[in-house]
């Protein structure tokens, strides 16, 4: 059972819940199991088949894709007053579909999983639980198309500098993040990532701390970036 604070907080992050008639209210929220997940946390993976659907009350977890030979590639995001729509594929099924991706808390992340069966019905019998998930998934799709559009259209050295650019605030503030978990954000080897900063450092575009990068100029001439015609960033 979820606490009368868990409850407000979950009503407030859902409206749709407030849209409920009070009999699908209080059996929604009598069935909710809350926890708070410690950040680096993983929540899901592809070898467990989908219980329920989670929904985030606050916090922050990232799902991703891994490949056979351990490389990942972030699909997107998930927050506060968001679910993943990929348990949607279980809420439309019949529920024994292994989820097809992984996820991990990225902060500390308070979470409140509804019983498959219960989420089925509401989403079968009620026009706020079809709305909300016919507008999560349309979120998460543009996300994802928007992921594969620039895979298949732009090089890893132009992915890599729209990073830097979007995380820095343009250069505004550093960016605190590993080599590693840059190359999971873009699908690609740490080696890459590693050598195209370096080529970037020297060119004068950025500098490179332990766990830090600095942009130093914006690039807004997709030209000017390493690699991008005949420079040595060629990926």
């Amino acid at each position: 059972m979820t606490t009368d604070k868990v409850m407000k907080d979950l009503e407030h992050a859902f409206p749709f819940i407030g849209l409920l008639n009070a009999a699908d209210r209080e059996t929604l929220l009598g069935l909710c199991r809350y926890s708070v997940i410690p950040a680096g946390t993983f929540i899901m993976n592809e070898s467990v088949k989908c219980s329920g659907v989670t929904l985030i009350v606050d916090g922050l977890v990232r799902i991703f894709k891994l490949s056979d030979e351990g490389r990942e590639i972030t699909l997107y995001r998930i927050g506060r007053g968001e679910t993943c729509v990929l348990t949607v594929s279980c809420l439309l099924g019949s529920g024994t579909i292994p989820y097809p991706v992984s996820a991990i808390t990225e902060h500390d992340t308070m979470m409140v999983i509804v019983p498959l069966d219960h989420f089925r019905h509401l989403f079968q019998t009620s026009d706020p639980v079809r709305q909300f998930v016919f507008s999560a998934m349309a979120a998460k799709f543009y996300a994802v198309l928007g992921l594969v559009e620039n895979i298949t259209f732009k090089r890893t050295n132009e992915r890599l500098m729209d990073l830097l650019i979007s995380k820095t605030g343009g250069g505004t503030y550093p960016l605190y993040a590993t080599h590693e978990s840059i190359a999971s954000e873009l699908g690609t080897a740490r080696e890459v990532v590693s050598r195209l900063l370096k080529e970037c450092e020297r060119d004068g575009m950025l500098e490179l701390g332990r766990g830090k990068v600095t942009l130093k100029s914006l690039v807004r001439n997709p030209a000017a970036i390493p690699g991008t015609k005949s420079g040595p960033c060629t990926v």
